[in-house]
């Protein structure tokens, strides 16, 4: 950004604004629950089809139509995607479902951040009592997977999973120095 101000002899002087925005968008990896649901919903649907076949033929191709409209929003809502949106030191995370419907899970400071650090099976997360764990990274045994522990203005302490690039690392070690642990 280019910000403009005026001196004492009418010139105008322009300084460069130094803003870090950086926006990453994962795709989480499809877990057994997600399977589970589409089986359960394909399953369903097979037996509802048969109920209906052999009792209401005459309004079986009505119901098919309307098995099929729904599966396919089953399987669309089961796609959930994260959205990192690092601006000057404040992390938003937004979950897109069906690569449709977005809502915020997640939102702080780089201030309430204590550590971060990358996760290894080899080294557990710190201890301790958390009031909300949000895994918000590809799946559980991706690479490149980090965590963070912040502690929040309303007394929350919240344990945060995600998969950042190597540009949104290097724009929290900017903002959080020795409280990033390298990896």
């Amino acid at each position: 950004m280019l910000f403009g101000t005026v001196t004492g002899d009418g010139r105008v002087g322009v300084k460069k604004n130094e803003d870090i925005f950086i926006e990453e968008i994962i795709r989480r990896v499809r877990g057994t629950q997600e399977m589970l649901v589409k089986i359960g919903a394909v399953l369903l649907a097979l037996i509802l089809l048969t109920v209906v076949f052999i009792f209401i033929r005459l309004f079986f191709p009505f119901f098919f139509a309307l098995i099929c409209l729904l599966l396919f929003y089953v399987f669309k809502y089961t796609v959930k995607e994260y959205e990192y949106s690092f601006i000057d030191g404040d992390l938003d995370i937004d979950v897109i479902l069906g690569m449709r419907k977005r809502k915020r899970v997640f939102s702080t400071g780089s201030r309430e951040i204590k550590v971060m650090a990358p996760f290894s099976k080899n080294e557990p997360v710190p201890e301790g009592e958390y009031t909300e764990v949000l895994d918000a990274s590809i799946s559980k045994s991706s690479p490149n997977r980090w965590y963070f522990i912040c502690h929040k203005e309303d007394g929350r302490r919240m344990l945060v999973f995600f998969n950042p690039s190597e540009r949104l690392r290097r724009a929290f070690k900017a903002h959080l120095g020795v409280r990033m642990k390298d990896g």
